[in-house]
């Protein structure tokens, strides 16, 4: 099976079936304290926010999913207009399938079409990097879509799920010491619905610029191999995906894992974030920024890009609603403000010996 042909496999799946994980995110158990009378205004309240360097409006962005077929170009497209137009960071899918086939660099370079101002996130799979990419193809990767950054995706599980998969990742920490030493770009580690622990942050300690902790509670790949596998009368396979449908750290406790062990790195949560309370939640809990995947590809899929549009406009206006009901004057103050952590979180975060940044009060 041709990489591009998986990866519309992928998309189709993950727009008209159920491809959630059977865990959750954890941050239902995140409560802020409601403070009954607000101090500023909530027109004058801003969430412009650094994406490495580039100012956006806010600090939301749309986590990278596809690339690499015609269908994959038609949705990037989309995709980086309405980027474009909220003025917030994108992140693209794989670009392995244009190392391959150099045709199919135009399924990502087509963002910089209709997205030439936002930050741009180029991506790349753990399993390449292990092999190793000459500096010509980090150059290439990174020149393919004019990258800000470029994300290294760690997705183990479904590497290990997939009949075509590559579970192999022993040369993975020096070939990403080599890979980051070669980018002309900050590179990012980008998990796919596992989550990341503290003890993963720490192998890569001054490595890499960021992580985003892709945790468990929202998109998980297990379940998409195991309905490819149900396609493919591969029934043994079905079964171990559905034995792993929940398997992953949740995203609530991956923001906290990995900022205890990286208290500076820029962290992005993402998995299973859908609103903009969840995306206050993760910014409480220790995120620079909140990545936002399938439910931008359900309203683009199903609506266009106008419904994507507004949907994300939606999540911006929570958030500020967030900010503003919390007492909160910015994303610092919200960042600070006082929270209620109960339940798996709580019992998380105790067995691990975490801790939740404290509070501050409103000064």
């Amino acid at each position: 099976m041709s990489i591009s042909t998986r990866k519309d496999d992928h998309v189709l799946l993950s727009v008209k079936e159920r491809v959630t994980s059977s865990a959750t995110t954890l941050l239902e158990d995140v409560i802020f304290v409601h403070h009954t009378i607000p101090r500023c205004a909530l027109a004058d309240i801003s969430l412009e926010s650094d994406f490495l360097g580039k100012a956006v409006s806010a600090p939301v962005m749309i986590s990278g999913m596809t690339g690499g077929s015609p269908l994959a170009e038609k949705i990037n497209r989309s995709l980086a207009a309405v980027a474009q137009k909220l003025k917030i960071p994108l992140g693209v899918g794989s670009q392995r399938a244009a190392l391959v086939d150099r045709e199919l660099a135009r399924t990502f370079s087509v963002v910089r079409d209709v997205a030439p101002d936002i930050p741009v996130v180029a991506n790349i799979g753990a399993s390449q990097v292990s092999r190793g990419l000459s500096a010509s193809q980090v150059l290439e990767l990174v020149e393919m879509v004019r990258a800000d950054a470029l994300a290294v995706h760690l997705n183990p599980l479904q590497e290990a799920l997939q009949p075509e998969g590559e579970p192999d990742m022993r040369s993975f920490i020096e070939k990403l010491r080599q890979l980051a030493r070669e980018s002309p770009v900050p590179v990012l580690l980008k998990q796919t619905g596992e989550g990341f622990s503290r003890e993963a942050a720490l192998m890569v300690k001054g490595l890499v610029k960021g992580i985003d902790v892709g945790g468990a509670g929202g998109t998980s790949f297990a379940v998409i191999e195991g309905l490819r596998a149900r396609l493919r009368g591969l029934d043994e396979l079905e079964e171990m995906a559905s034995t792993f449908a929940s398997w992953g750290i949740p995203t609530a406790a991956s923001i906290l894992e990995v900022r205890s062990a990286l208290p500076d790195i820029f962290l992005i949560a993402s998995g299973g974030l859908t609103t903009g309370v969840d995306v206050a939640k993760a910014l409480r809990l220790g995120a620079d920024f909140a990545g936002i995947a399938r439910p931008v590809l359900l309203k683009l899929y199903y609506g266009g890009e106008q419904a994507a549009e507004r949907y994300l406009r939606r999540v911006v206006s929570e958030l500020r609603v967030a900010v503003f009901l919390t007492g909160s004057c910015s994303l610092e103050e919200l960042r600070k403000a006082p929270v209620i952590v109960k339940g798996l979180l709580k019992e998380w975060v105790l067995q691990r010996g975490l801790e939740i940044p404290r509070g501050a009060g409103y000064g």
